[in-house]
């Protein structure tokens, strides 16, 4: 009796139907697409948009079995009706009066819900489903339909649309996708929450074989496959997010480049191909949460700012703009704030002299030092970080090695000048506004982590700067490209100048006051710690042939100390350069071996330890020196015959 009176239903159901006919004028399909960017290798870093959703121009870039999956489980008559299964439909508002649910809607109905209406279910919304339904199927062929389908419907996650689930579950494209990882994703439709691989394997794993059932069942797939692949594991490779304040960073800059052509992120599916690594990213991000987790509880809140580019190019390859927990939107550390940068500034002070002539053995003086501010009358009286004085000379490399303030005091006023090392700065392009006073010699100063990155890569690259930049190329739905980066470089300082402060820079890490690096990190190295007099700020930037990063740590009160024996730049900057550094090399073939270029024109030679000149015979106290040759002046001055 039951089934007849269903039968009865359904006839007069598609009576009804058939006579009040479908919409002629179906709603404009709105649909905004998200823009999307990708790492140096192409793969998937974020979107730009109110969804995550990229559109599939066609079924072709769409593995046939996601379309065999999805037919198989949600409507296998899919390619029979007119929009409307009455059957199912039938039975569904049959369980609607009776005051329980069940689907009854076809492919093309659920897209007609998700184009147009909402999630309610009456039975006036369900007429007016059926009547979107069948317009959609007089204006559209399956393909297309199908193609819009894929295209809405959502698979958790945040991912809109078969693109954006096949990257965040599998990292790959539609087209790429095997029968496993499409049943799979197929299977999340009907609950992505109830099933979401990662809280419940399990439970994705017994679907994802129902629907690879649901294949045997229409033909698509034989038992005996079935049986096989059933147990295959599920495979999944979560896209994980990584480079936030990148990511705000870039779409800042391409909202500038687009937007004056009226060309908007948010809603014209445009693929931005930026300078970033995810693997360095990774590494960065990693390096920063596991010296977080050291941190005492008064250090939490303390920020960092790191940014590494490519040494030669200036492509930002990694960019962390604050503490594991800071928003994303907020302030990017690496690239925004200005800081003094303590004794990681003696590098340019150092570069100066050599550029000048000077030698690594140049000697200045380990001596309390007292300086009057011309304008201010303020008397400036460095102290070394030992407080502690040896009231000799003390070769310039040395200086460098175990950064003695005392020493860069006394060669700022006695062998050069600021206006000299301002100058020398901003030939390196530091750009910030740098102070013509001797205590700049440690750093007093404001600069940013991405200036030290950039400028550091110069003695990295044998003098040639060039300029940072996160956005190589932007391209519309269609391939054409809108926007083109170039690399953009220029020499700024003598390959030897470079050659000999990075010498000096070595033993920094190997035997001065960044051998914590030695910890994490066996590989090629040279850098350069930085502490503030207040303990407000503590700096390490560090390179090698092949990348340039400066780590910044300190608090967003820039009044507020650092603590807890984290009020180093070797304590609390180079432990997070160096993990990171490890953690690239262990990835990159050849990265921890690579080496700095000797040039042609460096000699190794005696200097006397007295001048820092060319030793004689007569020098009492001398050592062999990497020099630049074409720039010695003669032999030792204090030690000559004629003396």
């Amino acid at each position: 009796m039951i089934r007849n009176n269903i039968l009865i239903f359904i006839l007069v159901l598609q009576f009804t139907v058939n006579s009040i006919g479908f919409a002629q004028d179906l709603p404009p399909i709105k649909l905004n697409y998200a823009s999307y960017a990708v790492d140096d290798q192409g793969r998937i870093i974020g979107y730009y948009g109110e969804k995550n959703r990229v559109e599939i121009p066609y079924t072709g870039s769409i593995s046939k079995w996601i379309i065999y999956s999805l037919i198989a489980t949600e409507d296998r008559d899919f390619y029979n009706h007119d929009g409307v299964s009455y059957k199912d439909l039938g039975r569904a508002i049959l369980k609607t009066l009776t005051g329980s649910t069940q689907g009854g809607s076809t492919l093309t109905m659920q897209l007609a819900r998700n184009l147009f209406l909402t999630q309610q279910r009456t039975i006036s919304r369900k007429l007016e489903e059926i009547d979107l339904a069948k317009g959609l199927e007089a204006k559209y062929s399956k393909d297309e339909i199908l193609r819009l389908y894929l295209n809405t419907v959502y698979f958790g996650h945040s991912s809109w649309g078969i693109w954006a689930a096949s990257q965040k579950y599998f990292r790959k494209t539609p087209d790429k996708l095997s029968i496993t990882e499409a049943a799979t994703l197929i299977g999340l439709l009907q609950s992505p929450g109830l099933f979401d691989p990662a809280k419940h394997s399990e439970r994705t794993l017994a679907r994802r074989n129902e629907v690879l059932y649901n294949l045997v069942e229409v033909g698509k797939l034989s038992n005996k496959e079935f049986q096989k692949i059933k147990k295959q594991k599920l495979g999944i490779k979560l896209m994980e997010n990584y480079g936030r304040h990148f990511l705000e960073q870039v779409r800042k800059e391409a909202i500038a480049i687009l937007n004056p052509q009226g060309i908007y992120l948010n809603k014209d599916q445009l693929k931005i191909t930026t300078t970033l690594n995810l693997d360095f990213q990774k590494a960065a991000e990693d390096a920063v949460k596991t010296q977080w987790d050291n941190f005492s509880t008064s250090m939490k809140q303390a920020q960092v700012g790191l940014v590494s580019v490519e040494v030669g190019t200036g492509k930002i390859k990694a960019l962390v703009g604050g503490n594991p927990e800071s928003e994303s939107r907020g302030l990017n550390r690496a690239a925004q704030i200005h800081r003094q940068p303590g004794s990681s500034f003696k590098p340019f002070l150092y570069g100066s002299l050599l550029e000048k002539g000077f030698t690594l053995a140049t000697p200045t003086y380990d001596t309390p030092i007292s300086v009057v501010d011309s304008i201010t009358n303020q008397v400036w009286s460095p102290q070394n970080s030992s407080e502690v004085f040896t009231n000799d000379t003390i070769p310039m490399i040395n200086a460098i090695q175990y950064s003695v303030n005392a020493a860069a005091a006394h060669a700022i006023v006695e062998l050069t000048q600021p206006d000299s090392v301002v100058a020398f700065a901003h030939k390196l392009k530091i750009e910030s506004e740098i102070p013509s006073f001797p205590s700049i010699s440690l750093g007093t100063g404001e600069v940013t982590p991405l200036e030290m990155a950039a400028s550091f890569a110069v003695f990295a690259s044998q003098g040639k700067y060039a300029k940072p930049f996160s956005i190589a190329k932007i391209e519309d739905r269609n391939g054409r490209v809108l926007y083109s980066n170039s690399i953009d470089t220029s020499i700024v300082l003598d390959s030897a100048t470079c050659y000999l402060l990075t010498k000096a820079l070595e033993t920094v890490v190997d035997s001065g006051t960044a051998t914590t690096v030695r910890k994490y990190y066996k590989g090629t190295a040279a850098g350069k710690t930085g502490t503030t007099q207040d303990y407000t700020d503590a700096w390490f930037v560090g390179y090698n042939p092949i990348l340039s990063t400066a780590v910044w740590t300190g608090f967003d009160n820039a009044k507020k100390k650092l603590g807890g024996g984290f009020q180093y730049g070797g304590s609390a900057a180079a432990p997070i350069w160096a993990r990171m550094m490890s953690e690239i090399s262990r990835r990159v073939p050849g990265f921890n071996n690579a080496e700095f270029p000797k040039p042609t024109s460096i000699q190794e030679i005696e200097l006397c330890i007295d001048s820092g000149e060319p030793a004689t015979d007569n020098c009492p106290n001398k050592k062999v020196y990497p020099v630049d040759f074409l720039k010695l002046k003669g032999s030792c001055h204090l030690h000559s015959s004629e003396n």
